[in-house]
């Protein structure tokens, strides 16, 4: 399943269900949020950038390298978050972009495959649709690219990203022997929640650290000195 995964680079096709105008850029191309007071024009974001943008939080601020003219919903915009550059465009592929479901998405990520194969995972997860389902097989197929193979490839992302996790559980397993959050860690992964799967495996990790405390009284303790004992150091100088 994961043979088609490029080294490198990962370009997804995903059919856009929903948009709005929920953004615009400002003169120096950065995406805003729709009420930014320097936004100088609207752009429909979608269902699939809006989500994107959350499942790769700190990620930094996107930059429109193709913006909206006449028609809001086409658009490209790029921006980073560690290692891993993503590049999303929306066009429309049939009907002229009556209506949004005349919409795709190009999702072009770059980086370690381990990383792009987690974000795939976690924005296939939050959305409410399956990504690689265009609306219009056909038309796609003939203006875009071939669906079949688009839906294997989002497959074998997911997957890859499944294999990541599942090999987490089992290495603190092995490192940490077996406990209630090895099983919780192992429901979220079949639920499809990373996140839920990575903090059962952070309290794993945190329950097995050993803190070493000292023997010290409570009361504080009082050092004595036998009176001979205790040196004097005259601090004073005399005036000539």
């Amino acid at each position: 399943m994961q043979e088609g995964l490029d080294p490198s680079k990962t370009i997804l096709y995903a059919q856009v269900r929903s948009a709005g105008p929920t953004h615009g850029h400002d003169d120096e191309s950065y995406l805003r949020p729709k009420a930014h007071p320097a936004n100088v024009s609207s752009i429909y974001l979608g269902d699939i950038g809006l989500t994107l943008l959350k499942v790769m939080q700190g990620n930094s601020t996107p930059i429109v390298t193709k913006k909206p003219r006449f028609d809001e919903q086409s658009w490209e915009f790029t921006t980073q978050i560690g290692d891993v550059n993503l590049r999303l465009e929306s066009y429309p592929y049939w009907g002229f972009g009556l209506i949004t479901r005349c919409y795709a998405n190009t999702i072009t990520l770059e980086g370690p495959v381990s990383d792009r194969a987690r974000i795939i995972f976690d924005l296939v997860a939050a959305l409410p649709h399956k990504p690689w389902e265009m609306a219009w097989h056909r038309r796609f197929d003939s203006k875009v690219g071939n669906s079949k193979q688009n839906s294997t490839l989002w497959a074998s992302h997911i997957q890859r990203a499944k294999d990541d996790l599942n090999e987490m559980i089992e290495t603190t397993l092995e490192a940490k022997g077996d406990s209630p959050e090895i099983e919780t860690a192992r429901n979220a992964l079949a639920d499809d929640n990373a996140p839920a799967v990575l903090r059962a495996l952070a309290r794993i990790e945190a329950d097995s650290i050993e803190i070493e405390i000292e023997d010290v009284s409570p009361d504080g303790m009082t050092l004595t000195y036998d009176e001979e004992e205790i040196p004097f150091v005259d601090l004073s100088s005399e005036e000539e």
